[in-house]
């Protein structure tokens, strides 16, 4: 199997405040100012251009591609549709307007952290502009192998965890010297610690869910985790949604690619730690803590902005629509309040 980069924003809640979540969708709660975005478009919610489009795309700004055979790819998630373009490339479209800004980050600062990342991540190939044809830019991206980690054993995931905080090493100590840093610019990943807006996205989604989960349960097991330490390390490069449906592995588990670099930035290294508990077992993601580098403030955050982003409120806004994925979170959430001793059903 093989994947593209940025096929899956689905609902990539990457929790920081106080400005919480980079995703795709804005819900009522985003009256706060502080950016919750969730996924604004499911997959099935607009109609997928015809192929026939992306060749005509190719013949106007990419001649010397528009001979290769085209198809819409199955794996074309929430923020761009993608169509493979041969054995080796892909054409990403943003699905709206919302996700130009998404395109222009991995166009702008992927071929600044390629070489210096030991996994391969996508390759721009060319950038198209706005026409007449398609009304938003778009780009030609390497397509890149590898295997979903969704059913690994455990000496699998061990591998996996060991070779992904390898590669978290290395993006978070890519420079960043001439990089702008902050809110201003990136709108969130400042890693301060917990605010009573936080504090308030958690209990509507504890009301939302007591039908799954016990909200005295869920409210109990989140004053337990809010209180975290505000991040202390220099800010640094971060992908900030490193879900199953980013990550390509190999047979044996070993990490074989990073994609959708849609949501990268410079912030606290924490939100490259948040899918740990959905994706790793424990003795996995005890491999993972040192190899990444993580400090226990950072993974004590991480661990907190996980339980109400990917977790809570993703499974509040997605469990009808994308219930593999929200099963996948469930567990994750049921496995962070397990960890401060609270059982959630």
């Amino acid at each position: 199997m093989r994947r593209a980069v940025g096929l899956t924003r689905f609902a990539a809640l990457t929790l920081l405040v106080p400005c919480l979540l980079p995703g795709n969708h804005v819900v009522s709660l985003r009256e706060s100012h502080d950016h919750v975005r969730v996924s604004a478009l499911p997959p099935e919610a607009a109609d997928i251009p015809h192929p026939q489009v992306v060749t005509q795309l190719l013949r106007e700004q990419a001649p010397h591609l528009a001979d290769m055979p085209v198809q819409a790819s199955h794996a074309s998630g929430s923020s761009n549709w993608v169509f493979r373009v041969g054995d080796a490339l892909a054409v990403r479209l943003p699905r709206s307007d919302d996700y130009v800004a998404d395109l222009a980050k991995e166009v702008r600062w992927l071929p600044r952290l390629a070489p210096h990342l030991p996994v391969p991540v996508p390759d721009v190939v060319a950038v198209g502009q706005p026409s007449t044809t398609f009304p938003r830019p778009w780009a030609v991206v390497s397509w890149v192998p590898g295997e979903l980690p969704l059913t690994l054993d455990g000496s699998q995931q061990e591998l996996l965890a060991a070779s992904l905080g390898g590669f978290l090493k290395s993006l978070h100590a890519v420079d960043t010297t001439d990089v702008p840093a902050g809110p201003e610019h990136w709108g969130y990943r400042r890693g301060e610690p917990v605010t009573e807006t936080i504090d308030r996205w958690a209990d509507h989604a504890a009301a939302a869910l007591s039908d799954l989960f016990a909200p005295t349960g869920v409210r109990e097991a989140w004053r337990r985790l809010r209180d975290v330490p505000a991040a202390t390390q220099a800010a640094c490069w971060v992908h900030t949604d490193l879900s199953e449906e980013n990550l390509l592995a190999r047979h044996d588990g070993q990490l074989a690619g990073v994609i959708d670099f849609g949501g990268v930035g410079v912030g606290d290294r924490s939100v490259d730690l948040l899918y740990a508990w959905s994706i790793f077992d424990a003795p996995a993601r005890e491999l993972l803590r040192p190899a990444s580098g993580a400090d226990d403030e950072t993974w004590a955050r991480a661990r907190a902005w996980a339980f109400v982003g990917p977790g809570l409120l993703t499974i509040s806004n997605y469990r009808h629509t994308m219930p593999s994925r929200a099963e996948r979170l469930t567990s994750m959430v049921e496995t962070i309040a397990a960890e401060v001793d609270i059982e959630l059903r």
